[in-house]
C-alpha cells in the first residue's frame, strides 16, 4: 500500500510545488510556517482511501496483481472495455482480488467522517478529538457488557463535571449576593444617615419657628411670609418692589405681594423640582459629614444655605418681555455683545454689522413695543467680537474686533481714545480691570492675553499660551487675578504678579470654553461648545456643578452673571436661566418674534444681566432684542 502514494500523486506533487515556489521565494525574509503533522497526515489518509478512478471513497475495495487498489465496480467497468491495462500503472491485468483489511479501514473512515459531519452540523468548526475518534473506530469490536461498562463511566463522569460546574455557578451566584447584600446595606445606612439629619433639621426648624412666633404679638396687621414666618404687615404693599436701582425714581415699581397665591406657585414649583431640591439639601449634608465638625451650629447653617437656595429657586415663575429692539439692517445681523454702563442708565449692543448702538434703559422701556432710537450710534471699521463698560469712566468703553483691534471709545462721543493693534489675528474679548479702570486685558486667536493700559501705546504684558483663547475676565475683587477661556477646554486662572504658571487649571469640559464670567470674588463659571456650564471655586481646580438644558454645540451664545442667578444663550433661539445651587434650568424664553429674515438655525447670541435687578437683555442671531424681567 506504501507504493500506492508516489505512484498515484506525481502529476499533483509536481503542481503543488510549482503554485507554492513563487510565494516563498517572494519573501525571503519571512520564516517558514512549521509543518502541521496531524493536518498531513490527516491529509495523507483521505488520499490512501480514495478509488484512483472514481476519487471517491474505496467501495468493496479490490486490488490487482501489480498491487494498485480500485473500487469493485471501478475495475470491473474499466476491464470490461476490452482495456486489460492497470488504469494505475497500465501492467497487464487479468485478475484481481479482494483487499479485506483495506475495506475494513475504508469503512471506519467513512463512519468517522459521518459523525464529523453530524458534529458540524451541531456544532461548526469543531472536528473529532482523539478520545471520539477512537470511539468510532473500536465501537463495532465491543459488546453489550463493554458498551455499558464504558457507559457507566462515561455516567460517572458527566455527573462529576456536572457538579463541578454547579459549584462554581454557586460561587458566582454567592459573591453576586454577598456584593448586592452588602450594597443595600451601605444604601441602607446612606438612608439612615440621611434620615436622621433630616429628622434633626426638621425637629430643629419647628423649635426655632415656635420660638419666633412666640415672639410676634398677634393682631391684624400680621401676615405669614414665604417662610411660614408672621412679619408686620405694611401700610402699603405698594413700598415693596424688587429689582429697583434707587435712581430711577420715576419708574413703575414691580410689586412683590406675598399673597396666597405667591405661596401656592412657589409650592408647586418646589413640588415639580422637588428630585432636584432634595439632591441639593442631600449634598449640604453630604459637605457636612466629610468636614465631620462637631460644631453644634452647623445644622442651622445648613438650613439657611438651603432655605436661601430655595427661596431663590421658587422666586420667579415665568418671564415677560419689557421692550423689542432690533440692532441693524444690514444682512449679517448677528448681535455679538451686550453691556450696561456702570450705573445701568444705559446699555450698548454690538455685533457684526460693524455698529455699535447705545440705549438709554429707561427710554426705552418708556417707549416699550414701540419705536426707539439709540442715543448714539458709532460705525466701526471691522466686525465686532466683544464691547465692554469702564467701571470707573461712565463714558469710557473697549471693543475687540475681528482684525484684532482693541479699541477704547468716548462712548457718548462716538470718539476713539486709543487703539491698540499688535494682536494678530481676531480678537474674541476684552475686559476692564474693576480695581485699576487704566488696566485692559484681551484675548485672541493668536493664542495671546495681552494686558493694556489705557495711557500707553504698547502692552504692557502678554501671556502666552498654546491655544486660541476666547474669553478673557478679571477678578471683581482682585487686581492681580485673571481668568481666561481657551479652546483647549480648559479654563487658567493667573495671578499676574506671577505668570510663569497659573494659579489653577480648571478642567472638566470636552469642547472649547467659549466664555468665563465670575459669579463673585471666589466661583467662576464658564460657558462651552459641549452645551453645559461648569462651576468652580478659586480655591480649588474641582468642578462643583454642571447646568445642562440649553444646546449649544458651535457658535458664542453668551454667558451672564448676577448674584446667584446666570444665563445663557441657546441654539435652539432661547434664552436659559439656571440658579446657582440647582443643576437644572429655573426659567427658559424662547425668541418667537416673526421676522422676514427668520431661520430654523437662529440662535440667540448674546445676553446681559441688569446687575441688581430682576431685568436680562438678550439678543439672538437676527439681531432681534429683548429686554426681559423675571417675575
Amino acid at each position: 500500500m506504501s507504493n500506492l502514494i508516489p505512484n498515484s500523486l506525481p502529476s499533483t506533487s509536481s503542481s503543488t510545488s510549482a503554485s507554492t515556489l513563487p510565494s516563498s521565494s517572494s519573501s525571503t525574509k519571512t520564516k517558514r510556517k512549521a509543518p502541521d503533522r496531524i493536518s498531513d497526515s490527516n491529509k495523507r489518509l483521505d488520499v490512501e482511501f480514495l478509488c484512483p478512478i472514481c476519487l471517491d471513497v474505496l467501495e468493496e475495495a479490490q486490488v490487482t496483481k501489480c498491487g494498485h487498489t480500485f473500487c469493485c465496480k471501478c475495475i470491473t467497468d474499466s476491464l470490461s472495455e476490452g482495456n486489460n491495462r492497470c488504469p494505475q500503472c497500465t501492467h497487464f491485468v487479468d485478475q484481481f482480488f479482494p483487499n479485506y483489511l483495506l475495506n475494513e479501514l475504508a469503512l471506519k473512515y467513512k463512519r468517522m467522517k459521518s459523525m464529523e459531519q453530524e458534529l458540524a452540523k451541531t456544532n461548526p468548526g469543531k472536528r473529532l478529538n482523539d478520545v471520539q475518534k477512537m470511539v468510532v473506530e473500536k465501537s463495532d469490536q465491543l459488546d453489550i457488557k463493554e458498551l455499558n461498562q464504558i457507559l457507566s463511566i462515561l455516567n460517572e463522569r458527566k455527573k462529576d463535571l456536572e457538579t463541578k460546574a454547579r459549584i462554581s455557578q454557586n460561587e458566582l451566584l454567592k459573591e453576586f449576593l454577598m456584593k448586592a447584600s452588602q450594597k443595600k446595606k451601605d444604601e441602607c445606612k446612606l438612608l439612615q444617615s440621611e434620615l436622621s439629619q433630616i429628622d434633626d433639621d426638621l425637629k430643629k426648624l419647628t423649635e426655632t419657628m415656635e420660638r419666633e412666633e412666640n415672639t410676634i404679638p398677634v393682631n391684624n396687621d400680621s401676615i405669614v411670609s414665604d417662610d411660614g414666618e408672621k412679619v408686620k404687615q405694611p401700610s402699603s404693599f405698594n413700598s415693596i418692589s424688587f429689582g429697583i436701582c434707587s435712581h430711577e425714581q420715576n419708574q413703575p415699581t414691580i410689586n412683590f405681594d406675598m399673597n396666597t397665591s405667591t405661596i401656592e406657585m412657589r409650592r408647586k414649583k418646589m413640588n415639580f423640582y422637588f428630585d432636584d431640591l432634595e439632591k441639593c439639601y442631600l449634598n449640604y449634608c453630604k459637605r457636612d459629614n466629610y468636614l465631620q465638625s462637631d460644631d453644634n451650629d452647623l445644622s442651622i447653617d445648613r438650613i439657611d444655605e438651603f432655605r436661601k437656595d430655595l427661596n431663590k429657586f421658587t422666586l420667579y415663575s415665568h418671564i415677560r418681555p419689557l421692550a423689542l429692539l432690533n440692532y441693524s439692517k444690514e444682512p449679517s445681523n448677528i448681535v455679538s455683545s451686550i453691556e450696561f454702563d456702570k450705573d445701568m442708565e444705559f446699555f450698548a449692543i454690538a455685533g457684526v454689522a460693524k455698529k455699535i448702538r447705545i440705549f438709554d434703559y429707561s427710554g426705552v422701556i418708556k417707549e416699550s413695543l414701540g419705536n426707539c432710537y439709540p442715543i448714539n450710534d458709532i460705525d466701526c471699521t471691522s466686525k465686532i467680537s466683544c464691547l465692554n463698560w469702564n467701571s470707573y469712566h461712565k463714558a469710557m468703553m473697549a471693543t475687540s474686533d475681528y482684525e484684532g483691534n482693541v479699541i477704547i471709545w468716548d462712548a457718548f462721543l462716538g470718539q476713539k481714545l486709543n487703539l491698540f493693534q499688535e494682536h494678530e489675528k481676531r480678537c474674541w474679548s476684552v475686559d476692564f480691570n474693576k480695581i485699576d479702570s487704566n488696566i485692559i486685558a484681551s484675548g485672541s486667536d493668536d493664542c495671546t492675553v495681552k494686558l493694556w493700559s489705557t495711557n500707553m501705546e504698547l502692552s504692557i504684558a502678554t501671556l502666552n499660551t498654546t491655544a486660541n483663547i476666547c474669553s478673557v475676565k478679571f477678578n471683581p475683587k482682585n487686581l492681580y487675578y485673571l481668568a481666561f477661556a481657551s479652546a483647549d477646554h480648559n479654563v487658567y486662572y493667573y495671578d499676574l504678579r506671577q505668570t510663569k504658571l497659573p494659579l489653577l487649571i480648571l478642567k472638566g469640559h470636552n469642547k472649547a470654553v467659549s466664555c468665563v464670567k465670575f459669579l463673585n470674588e471666589k466661583e467662576i463659571v464658564a460657558a462651552s461648545t459641549d452645551s453645559q456650564i461648569k462651576l468652580w471655586t478659586t480655591e480649588h481646580s474641582t468642578c462643583i456643578r454642571s447646568y445642562r438644558g440649553h444646546l449649544n454645540d458651535k457658535h458664542f451664545v453668551g454667558l451672564t452673571t448676577n448674584d446667584d442667578f446666570l444665563a445663557c444663550g441657546s441654539e435652539n433661539n432661547s434664552l436659559y436661566i439656571y440658579y446657582k445651587g440647582m443643576e437644572k434650568q429655573v426659567l427658559s424664553y424662547s425668541f418667537n418674534v416673526k421676522s422676514e429674515k427668520e431661520d430654523v438655525n437662529d440662535f440667540c447670541s448674546a445676553v446681559c444681566w441688569r446687575q441688581s435687578s430682576n431685568v436680562i437683555v438678550a439678543a439672538n442671531s437676527q439681531g432681534v432684542i429683548m429686554i426681559l424681567e423675571l417675575v
